[in-house]
Order: structure tokens, then sequence, then C-alpha cells
């Protein structure tokens, strides 16, 4: 296909992204007629929606499969299957993306309402636990603190924090809802995801247990572990994955797909890559996160890819 007809071509893609946007949510018959209307101008059009729909449909599943290449590589048994074909179809894309939405903590994490720190959509603190140590919340996370004479217990109820836990009488004690990490002296990092959670330690030793047991992990290891499932122990740049605290993501001939995903935790919806060839395109870098839109764009020019954005929703393609 010559070029000069991309612009046009690329736009007509871009409007039938928004009519099946739009149509997912229950619209009213004038809305309906419209979109008959304007798929009634070509046989492009018709073919257009075709594409956005089975683009759209693909979301759940193309989130979930980065999400598994990143976290849940470690854990065996291997991950049930992400959300089904029936379900994408039933809530529709614009389902999808007010889901991505509400999972994204734009207005801070859900579990934030009964926490004691919470961050924001992009958002990163620094807070000083009670016993001095210094601790970091990263995006749409939430934590609650509860230090008593005896034990120093912390519980991380969405997203992800770093603890740097100096030597004291009082064992320290990170929870989330998959199990416990737990350290004399430490410094690591608890996150948590959708179906399971990670410790990724970057210096000192943690003791990482759940229902399936107890494991150790040491300085650049990392542990993820779910319900009734504690996974193997692998070897990692801790400081590349805890590089979020000086306001850095850095990637080492990271897949798109998982580039996407991670970027998408800072933003507000969905950040979808579009092809095959693009999701396996390695990124290497270190990027900023002051200003998310800059991040989405330098990656995206690294791939040599186009960005679309719609609300709730980027694509990369």
């Amino acid at each position: 296909m010559s070029d000069r007809f991309r612009p046009r071509n690329d736009a007509l893609s871009d409007e039938a992204i928004e009519w099946v946007v739009r149509l997912g949510g229950d619209p009213g018959p004038e809305a309906r007629a419209a979109f008959e209307a304007w798929c009634r101008r070509s046989p492009a059009h018709v073919e257009a929606v075709r594409q956005a729909r089975a683009l759209l449909e693909d979301v759940g599943r193309t989130e979930t499969a980065a999400e598994h290449r990143r976290w849940v590589r470690a854990l065996a048994p291997p991950p049930r299957r992400g959300i089904s074909r029936r379900a994408l179809l039933v809530g529709g894309a614009s389902a999808a993306a007010v889901a991505g939405l509400a999972g994204s903590g734009l207005l801070g994490p859900a579990a934030g309402v009964f926490a004691d720190e919470t961050t924001r959509v992009g958002q990163r603190r620094r807070l000083t636990l009670p016993d001095g140590s210094p601790a970091w919340l990263n995006t749409a996370s939430a934590l609650s603190v509860d230090f008593s004479a005896t034990l120093r217990t912390v519980s991380v109820a969405a997203g992800e924090a770093l603890f740097e836990v100096g030597p004291e009488a009082r064992p320290f004690v990170a929870r989330s809802r998959d199990g416990e990490a737990g350290t004399a002296g430490a410094r690591y990092v608890l996150r948590r995801e959708a179906r399971h959670s990670a410790v990724v330690v970057l210096s000192g030793t943690v003791e990482v247990r759940n229902e399936a047991g107890t494991v150790a992990v040491h300085g650049d290891q990392r542990v993820a572990f779910g319900p009734g499932v504690l996974g193997l122990v692998e070897a990692v740049d801790a400081a590349a994955l805890a590089a979020w605290t000086r306001g850095k993501l850095i990637f080492n001939r990271q897949p798109l797909a998982a580039v996407a995903a991670e970027l998408e935790r800072y933003t507000a919806g969905r950040v979808i890559v579009v092809g095959e060839r693009l999701r396996r395109f390695e990124i290497s870098g270190v990027f900023g996160l002051d200003d998310a839109d800059a991040l989405l764009r330098t990656v995206a020019g690294v791939a040599r890819a186009d960005i679309v954005r719609l609300p709730l929703l980027t694509l990369i393609r």
C-alpha cells in the first residue's frame, strides 16, 4: 500500500475505534442510526469496524499475557488463563476502558479508603515510618501501618512500596493479601498485583511466607507468590526494578508489550500495543517518570510507532 494513503486509513481506523468504544456503552437509537449510516459510506468503513472490534476484544488477553510474562513466570503451577472472550464481549470495549480507570486508581486505589497512606496514579511519595525508617509508595498504592511494642507491621493493600528496614529488636513484617515478607533488616519492595504479589530484595535477607511455605530471598532476587502458591526465587537487577523511587523506569531488552503494561500503571486508562511485531519489539533505556505523556511518546518513538489517544485508552501501533 502506498504511504500516501496511510494518513487517511489511520484516520478511518481511529473513527472506527471511537465508534466501537461508544457503542459498547449501550447507546441510544440515534447513536446506533448514526453508526449504521457511517458504516454504509464504503466497504472500507465496515472493514475498519471489524478490525477495531478484533483489537478491542483482545485488550484483556494482551494485558494478562504481559503481566504473566513479567511477574508470574516464576510461579508453579502455571496461573489461570485470563478473562474469557465471552466476558470481554459482554462488557464491551467501553466497559474495559472503565475497568482500566477503576483499576488504575485515578482517584486513588479503592483500598485507600481504609489505608493510612495512599498515592494517586502517577504519584510517588516518600514516607517516614513510626520507627524512623524511610519508605516509598509508588503509583496508585495504599499502605497501612500497625506498630506495637513487639512487632512492626505494614500492609500493602494496593500497588507497591519500598522499605528500608534498620535492625531493631522488633521484627518488621510487610503483608499483602497473598502472604507476608519479614526481615530483621533489609531494603526490599513488596508489590501487589491483581492475581499475586512479588517481593524484590535490594539488600539483606527477607523471609517470604504464606500457606504454601517459606523461602529466603536475598539481594538481587525476586519471588512471586499467590493464594496457596509460592514461586521460585529468581535473580534480577533489583536496582533497576526499584528505579521508580528515583523517578525512572529502566528497561533492558523488554518486549514493548511488557513495557506498555508497566507504563499503564502511571497513566489513566489502558495502554495497548497493536500488532505482534510491535508487542515483541525490545526496548532498552532509562526513561523519566515525571511526564507520563512524554514517556509514552519517547517509548513509541524508540519503537517507531504511532500513538492514538482515546478516552481511557492509548494505542501504540
